[in-house]
């Protein structure tokens, strides 16, 4: 009498095909990753040069002149757990700068980087990773020199700076606000020896506040590059380094201050 045919996988034929799944795991995943990140960079850029359509309208509608700069993420109040949620403009101190230009970009939205981990969420005034949601939309840091700080008058950045092909106008950051070209800044200053002395492990911010996360690679989110927004428009990546390849002329606009190289 025939016996029925078996079509059952025996052990060692599962343990075969579960092998050859592991390996084609490890060999696509890589890849996949890549193809990821690449998605992430493409989306980046796409903000970034329509911010940069935005900053020119805004400019267009405002005599050529930029605006005050608060230097913190905010977009509201929400943070506060008011019932009442107020809209801030760049009048509020907690203010994210990418205020001035929401009626042109339309959304909010275009200021994320997909390639964000952690915005920079001030820990060391109180508040930290707990309110990392309220800081979702503010992954880009605009220069100070076109867009100055509280306290200064706002400038006329087509008239102020010659070469807008070589001037930041913001770019990938985990800070909002790029205040010194001897701190937050892709350069190294004259009084500095290293680029972004500030964010680098080894401080009392990074390794107390920030419990040592990589705020470098939260400044240079794409294959290690940080997508950058120039004066003139054009949208291109700075490599991460220590600063010896960057001018200071890129943030300040004046070609006789200082390149540190070492």
């Amino acid at each position: 009498m025939k016996q029925p045919r078996q079509n059952a996988f025996t052990l060692i034929e599962l343990l075969v095909v579960i092998a050859i799944i592991a390996l084609l795991m490890g060999i696509l995943m890589p890849s996949l990753k890549k193809a990821r990140d690449q998605a992430k960079n493409i989306v980046c850029q796409s903000h970034v040069k329509n911010l940069g359509v935005a900053f020119r309208m805004y400019l267009d509608d405002n005599d050529g002149k930029t605006h005050k700069t608060p230097n913190r993420g905010l977009w509201d109040n929400e943070w506060e757990g008011n019932v009442t949620i107020r809209d801030y403009t760049l009048d509020d101190q907690w203010a994210y700068w990418g205020i001035a230009y929401i009626s042109y970009a339309k959304n909010k939205k275009v200021f994320r980087c997909p390639g964000t981990i952690r915005n920079d969420d001030w820990p060391e005034v109180g508040w930290g990773e707990l309110y990392q949601k309220y800081f979702r939309y503010c992954s880009y840091g605009v220069n100070s020199y076109v867009a100055p700080r509280d306290g200064k008058p706002v400038i006329r950045v087509d008239h102020e700076f010659s070469r807008h092909e070589e001037m930041i106008v913001f770019q990938d950051h985990i800070e909002q606000r790029l205040d010194g070209i001897n701190s937050d800044m892709f350069c190294i200053g004259p009084s500095a020896s290293i680029s972004l002395s500030q964010w680098r492990p080894g401080t009392s911010l990074v390794d107390g506040d920030w419990q040592g996360f990589d705020t470098i690679r939260e400044c240079f989110r794409h294959s290690k590059g940080s997508n950058t927004l120039w004066l003139d428009g054009h949208v291109s990546q700075i490599k991460e380094s220590t600063g010896e390849d960057v001018p200071v002329y890129w943030y300040t606009g004046d070609r006789t201050d200082i390149v540190r190289s070492k």
